[in-house]
């Protein structure tokens, strides 16, 4: 099993790597930007707000409420947009990401408010719509693909935000103003050589189910909003320390990532969130009492567990968007809406903390042991929910799975409708005579059937056309094809 998923994983890797380098590097571009364009001091306005908060972090909640602002108005017109964005619509979002940011390098060396704020409206409406043209893309692909993909951006954010961040100040401002140009051509580009998806809309069993979904976004959002404001408002490291343990946390779940794509199985989903980036999460905030200086530990482990539920998503979003009748932009614009919809309302809760609070420490402390409570009740109900979930699956389901997949492997190989019952029929190991009986044929027709679906097949026996169907059911359990 184990030398069976590595050779998966192999192969998505030097199909990725050799055929699709356009979109690899594309989003590996965006992701990099979303991180650099909030962090670098390049970019800090010098005229905003007079709070006792770092430039940046307003920039980046007002940029956020922008962005929402998007999602919320691509809901509202659902019924009146088209299926999937035109070319122009992604050069235009990323367009719009190249000229907020360009707003707000020149605020940052000529002081003005409303530079200011052209740079918080193109970086967060041109965001807003990056993010569900990169969706609709991957909503086209294979989960295991997806997540496969999501490895890469992760190592090469954390890449690009190292080399970006080496540069002298102008050199950040140019290239903060490049990077969505190129990132935005080349989705286009990923777009042309990219099949559309044909997916079944049957649920998958074990999937995690929309409530539960957005419930676990909203989560993860808010906490994720609190732990940024906290670090930033509360520490004594500079904004620059925080971004940088950020993308090092970053980098560690694209390990995690890497792992979680060799042995990806459909419907598993919801259990890697609860066992792997819930105890990250909570072990973040445990740990940021102790660290009031640099923070770099609690925002990286933290950061880990945060970045691995929110590559999980962008998985879960495609994968519902291919087993759903909604649009991929929908399907998006609700996820990413629950997900930084919680992130904004944490930053202005801890924002709100900041401007109140008196004792740093205290704060902290009261703040993780509420958040790791929240943690705990949480992880309790969905593990238990899922694992119930789970044991409800019956057999009833495993043989609609494989009467499916024995469906579309007669239908791949050519088979006649009559063929493709046979061949069902000889999947599940029937000989002639229940053939015959339950087709109603005579055992002469029986036999000229088989021979010609062992022909078209190139198959020998019943157990190989088992073993065809089983290993059908394997793929779509791990990812590798769509349903």
């Amino acid at each position: 099993m184990a030398s069976g998923d590595l050779k998966g994983f192999v192969e998505i890797a030097s199909d990725e790597v050799r055929h699709h380098p356009a979109r690899v590097l594309g989003m590996g571009l965006f992701w990099a930007w979303l991180q650099i364009v909030f962090a670098s001091p390049a970019l800090a306005p010098v005229a905003a707000w007079p709070l006792p908060l770092a430039p940046q972090q307003q920039v980046w909640t007002l940029s956020l409420g922008a962005t929402l602002a998007t999602f919320a108005l691509v809901l509202a017109l659902r019924k009146h947009l088209p299926a999937s964005l035109s070319a122009g619509a992604v050069m235009l979002g990323h367009g719009l990401m190249a000229a907020g940011a360009m707003a707000l390098a020149w605020s940052a060396i000529f002081p003005s408010l409303p530079l200011v704020l052209l740079g918080v409206a193109g970086t967060g409406l041109g965001s807003g719509f990056a993010f569900l043209a990169w969706g609709d893309h991957l909503a086209r692909l294979a989960p295991r693909r997806v997540l496969f993909d999501m490895t890469v951006y992760s190592f090469l954010t954390a890449a690009f935000f190292g080399v970006v961040m080496l540069l002298p100040w102008w050199g950040v401002q140019m290239a903060v103003v490049a990077m969505p140009v190129v990132a935005g051509a080349l989705l286009v580009r990923a777009n042309r050589h990219l099949a559309p998806c044909t997916a079944d809309v049957a649920p998958v069993p074990g999937a995690p189910s929309g409530l539960s979904l957005v419930g676990l976004a909203v989560l993860v959002g808010l906490v994720y909003g609190i732990m940024r404001g906290v670090s930033l408002s509360f520490a004594e490291g500079s904004f620059g320390q925080v971004t940088t343990a950020t993308v090092m946390g970053i980098a560690g779940a694209g390990l995690l990532l890497a792992a979680t794509t060799v042995f990806f199985r459909k419907g598993s989903e919801l259990y890697l969130v609860c066992q792997i980036s819930f105890p990250l999460l909570a072990a973040g905030f445990l740990l940021l009492p102790q660290f009031i200086g640099g923070l770099p530990l609690p925002v990286i482990v933290f950061t880990v567990g945060h970045s691995y539920f929110y590559s999980l998503l962008w998985v879960f979003c495609a994968d519902r968007a291919q087993n759903s009748r909604r649009a991929p932009l929908i399907v998006f614009a609700v996820g990413l809406l629950s997900f930084l919809g919680g992130s904004l309302g944490g930053s202005l809760a801890s924002d709100a903390m900041a401007l109140v609070a008196s004792e740093a420490s205290q704060t902290i402390t009261i703040v993780s042991l509420v958040v790791v409570y929240l943690f705990v009740v949480v992880f309790a109900y969905l593990f238990g929910k899922n694992r119930r979930a789970d044991l409800a699956s019956t057999d009833e389901q495993r043989a609609l799975d494989f009467k499916r997949c024995s469906e579309l492997v007669a239908a791949e190989g050519g088979l006649s409708p009559r063929e493709v019952e046979i061949f069902h029929l000889l999947a599940l190991g029937k000989d002639r005579a229940d053939i015959r009986e339950i087709c109603h044929i005579s055992t002469d027709t029986v036999k000229s059937h088989t021979r010609r679906i062992y022909a078209k097949l190139d198959i020998h026996s019943k157990k190989e056309a088992q073993s065809l169907v089983e290993q059908r059911m394997e793929q779509e359990r791990k990812g590798m094809i769509a349903r």
